[in-house]
């Protein structure tokens, strides 16, 4: 009788130690979160109705938490002075029909003169709270989440702006 209360014991022991074992080697049931991502196609058309370029781009922000990294790629763009990330309405028109474009909340791309024609990744960075005095990054996510701000391309031909589109997320 002994030994079979010392077998069982034993028996009840190795399976404690192999569950955990096996808990603590296995996958957990819930994903980790992802970063939120957000983007703005930029085209001519956001500009207004009788805007046309060649040209194209895609500015992606990734929020890291303590910081919101992002990355500017044009297609096509000839002569680019600027881009920036505005506060507003990537909609509205320009004086003298309407309100005009939103102030500028942070420069993204800045060559010291107008480029040639680019292809491929232009510029990327981050955002941080030390590196913007214009806009915290909890206010920036709101603005980013609620469609409040928007990227905007500036060329030679098109000083206004070229290329536009709001900042929304996409995941």
């Amino acid at each position: 009788m002994r030994r079979t209360v010392s077998t069982l014991a034993l028996g009840l022991v190795a399976a404690v130690v192999v569950g955990a074992v096996a808990t603590s080697c296995g996958s957990s049931t819930t994903a980790p979160a992802a970063n939120k991502t957000y983007v703005a196609n930029l085209i001519a058309i956001n500009e207004g109705a009788t805007h046309t370029s060649p040209g194209s781009g895609v500015a992606t922000f990734v929020d890291f938490g303590t910081e919101i990294a992002w990355t500017l790629t044009l297609t096509n763009m000839t002569a680019v002075t600027a881009s920036h990330i505005h506060l507003g309405d990537a909609t509205a028109v320009a004086p003298p029909a309407g309100a005009g474009a939103g102030p500028v909340i942070f420069n993204m791309f800045l060559p010291n003169g107008p480029t040639g024609t680019v292809n491929g990744e232009v510029a990327h960075g981050s955002f941080t709270n030390a590196n913007n005095a214009n806009i915290s990054l909890d206010s920036l996510r709101v603005l980013f989440n609620n469609g409040h701000a928007y990227a905007n391309v500036h060329t030679s031909a098109n000083p206004g702006g070229e290329i536009r589109d709001q900042v929304h997320p996409s995941n």
